[in-house]
C-alpha cells in the first residue's frame, strides 16, 4: 500500500510539472513576419521564442497559421484565441472581454512609388486618377469608396512582392504597403533605392497580442512576459534587423 501510494504521488509531481500547451496564432505570412517558413525565420518565430523564454518551463507555445477570414470566425464564435500582431481597432466588434499584450511595436500604412518620382499623398483623395497596387482580399478605410467609384483604379496582387515589382515596371503609380513590410523589401537587392515614400496618410497603430477571456489566468504571466522583451537583448537584435524599434 505504501509503493501504491507513494507511485501514486509521484505520478501526481509528474502531472503536476506538465506544461500548459497554448496554441498561439497568426494571420501574418509576408515578411517581415515571415520570411522563410521552411527555415522558420522571420518575426512571428523570433517572437515566440522570445515569448518562450520569458514563460519558462511551465509554458510550451506553438504557432498556427490562421487566415483572417477563419480568425474573425474563430473570434465570432466565441472560441479561444491568442492572437500576434493584432490590434483593438481591428477586432472591437468582437466583445469588451478581450485582452490585450502592451505594445510590441508601432507599425501604419503607407504610399510608396518608384524613385523616378511620384505624386506626393497627403490625404487620400490626392490618388484620384493614379493607379494602385494592392493585396487581394485586403480592406483600406477611407480608400475603399474611392476604389469603388472609379475615382482611383485598384489593381490587385498576390502579394507585396508583386505589387512592388509591378510599381518598378511602372504597371502601377503608387501603392499602399505596411511600414514593417517596406523596410524589410527595401533592403534587397531588386528593390534597393528604387523606392520613395509619398505619403503617411493613414495613422500609425500599435501591433499586441489578443488574447481571449478563456486565457485570464494565464494573462498576468502572458503581459510580464511581453513586457520583459523590452530588455531582451536577442529580441531587440530581431527588432534592429528588420529596422523596427520597440514601443
Amino acid at each position: 500500500m505504501r509503493l501504491l501510494g507513494l507511485l501514486l504521488f509521484c505520478c501526481g509531481l509528474l502531472q503536476a510539472a506538465e506544461p500548459v500547451q497554448l496554441q498561439v496564432y497568426s494571420y501574418h505570412t509576408v515578411p517581415p513576419f515571415v520570411v522563410n517558413s521552411q527555415a522558420q525565420t522571420g518575426l512571428n518565430y523570433d517572437l515566440l521564442q522570445g515569448l518562450q523564454q520569458e514563460l519558462g518551463e511551465g509554458y510550451q507555445l506553438s504557432l498556427h497559421y490562421i487566415p483572417r477570414p477563419e480568425l474573425n470566425a474563430r473570434l465570432a464564435s466565441g472560441q479561444p484565441a491568442i492572437v500576434l500582431w493584432a490590434n483593438p481597432a481591428w477586432f472591437n466588434q468582437y466583445g469588451p472581454g478581450l485582452l490585450w499584450s502592451s505594445t510590441l511595436f508601432a507599425d501604419r500604412e503607407v504610399f510608396v512609388s518608384h524613385y523616378q518620382g511620384g505624386r506626393n499623398i497627403h490625404q487620400l483623395t490626392d490618388l484620384k486618377g493614379l493607379r494602385v497596387g494592392t493585396v487581394k482580399g485586403y480592406r483600406y478605410p477611407g480608400l475603399d469608396p474611392l476604389f469603388d467609384d472609379g475615382s482611383v483604379l485598384r489593381v490587385e496582387f498576390d502579394s507585396d512582392q508583386e505589387t512592388l515589382a509591378a510599381l518598378l515596371e511602372l504597371r502601377v503609380d503608387q501603392l499602399v504597403i505596411t511600414r514593417s513590410s517596406l523596410l524589410f523589401f527595401g533592403r534587397q537587392p531588386q528593390f534597393l533605392g528604387k523606392l520613395t515614400i509619398t505619403g503617411q496618410p493613414y495613422p500609425a497603430y500599435n501591433r499586441q497580442i489578443l488574447l481571449t477571456p478563456h486565457y485570464q489566468p494565464h494573462f498576468a504571466a502572458f503581459s510580464h512576459a511581453v513586457e520583459q522583451l523590452s530588455q531582451q537583448h536577442s529580441w531587440q537584435q530581431r527588432l534592429d534587423l528588420y529596422g523596427l524599434k520597440s514601443h
